[in-house]
């Protein structure tokens, strides 16, 4: 079966003319090991979201991992706890590309084990963030049924004075930020204190960046809103995507614009289809 056709993996939002005033998104890309893999990714977006820029934060024991691929490293990068510390990334990233004067509209975080799969998200970004300055997939008030939310439940009484509210938000995936919500997050007048708590929590709460932007989006009163449904359903936890489950996805043109998660093998059946859409990769 083949899908070299190119009308084989575009979205909706795919068949529309590149203008060239439109708005940037910044996708900050979490980095851990295997350079190629990064290589890969880098050649992933570069095709699939041709207009938008890309910044590195590397969590790993290698500081020279993104050295000579031409994209920025965010300077305060350091090793990251698995599921414990990814708070700062997000935070670190933001003031680093404020204090820099960065250009860019929509700030998109990304795990390395991400890949698009079809055409069309930046314009399917711009439009759905038109009147919105946060979403992301599953975004929505969280229970202690969810496993992160568990946890977070044990020390909300430590977080419930930053936020002042009696619920706390999750979400999962590639969060969307206005720069608009970003410069809120950074003059929050609380920004001191959260940094304190996160510090003092962070060996408790799994997945604190899954809720902590969540819940401060809905305690500023920013507009937020979780993915379409048939677009967040493409970013879970598990299981990994499969070959055959992707061929599926394109064949019934599926809104399968980002994927997580990919196996970080570069011989993964998924990850080599998804390449094999690229048309400087056909070969290979």
């Amino acid at each position: 079966m083949s899908f070299g056709s190119r009308t084989k993996h575009l979205g909706k939002y795919g068949n529309r003319e590149c203008d060239k005033n439109m708005k940037k998104i910044c996708f900050a890309i979490l980095v851990h090991e295997n350079r190629d893999v990064i290589q890969d990714q880098i050649e992933n977006i570069r095709y699939f979201c041709p207009n938008s820029t890309i910044v590195f934060f590397q969590s790993g024991n290698d500081d020279h991992l993104c050295n000579g691929l031409g994209y920025p490293i965010c300077p305060t990068s350091h090793p990251m706890k698995y599921g414990r510390t990814y708070g700062w990334f997000f935070l670190n990233i933001m003031e680093w590309l404020e204090n820099t004067g960065y250009e860019y509209d929509y700030l998109i975080n990304l795990d390395s084990d991400s890949l698009f799969a079809k055409k069309g998200f930046e314009e399917f970004i711009i439009s759905e963030m038109n009147e919105f300055d946060y979403m992301a997939a599953h975004y929505g008030m969280a229970t202690d049924q969810w496993y992160p939310g568990k946890t977070m439940k044990k020390i909300w009484h430590l977080w419930q004075p930053i936020f002042d509210m009696d619920h706390f938000y999750g979400c999962f995936g590639s969060q969307v930020f206005s720069r608009k919500f970003v410069k809120q997050i950074l003059s929050f007048n609380k920004l001191s204190e959260m940094k304190r708590i996160m510090k003092q929590t962070e060996d408790d709460v799994l997945a604190l960046e899954e809720m902590l932007f969540a819940t401060l989006a809905k305690s500023l009163g920013v507009k937020s809103k979780p993915y379409p449904a048939n677009v967040g359903k493409w970013m879970r936890d598990r299981p990994k995507y499969t070959r055959r489950e992707l061929i599926n996805a394109v064949k019934n043109n599926e809104e399968c614009y980002l994927l997580h998660p990919v196996n970080r093998i570069m011989n993964d059946r998924a990850r080599t289809f998804i390449r094999s859409m690229i048309p400087s990769k056909r070969k290979e």
